[in-house]
């Protein structure tokens, strides 16, 4: 079995015949970041829960109803109403 040791001056030989070449000039791209809105998402822009007049109206009376005491809560209404939008998300 023969082992060959390795020398270094077949680096450095092969550093020197590399460091002499030039690089041409590199150009460069100007990259920009773009954004894309979907179609919902502009259909979406002027949607406000502010500018609804029956949201308004309902909102308010929840509020006065919460204020008086008045206001009660259905728990099987509301988990089925839960439960019912998790399937749809699902499907």
């Amino acid at each position: 079995m023969s082992i060959d040791r390795i020398s270094r001056s077949a680096y450095i030989n092969a550093y020197n015949s590399n460091s002499g070449k030039n690089v041409d000039k590199v150009t460069k791209t100007r990259n920009v970041d773009t954004i894309e809105i979907s179609d919902l998402g502009k259909s979406l822009k002027n949607y406000s829960l502010e500018n609804n007049a029956a949201n308004i109206k309902k909102i308010t009376e929840i509020k006065n109803r919460i204020d008086s005491g008045t206001y009660s809560i259905d728990a099987r209404l509301t988990a089925k109403s839960l439960l019912n939008a998790m399937k749809e998300q699902n499907e």
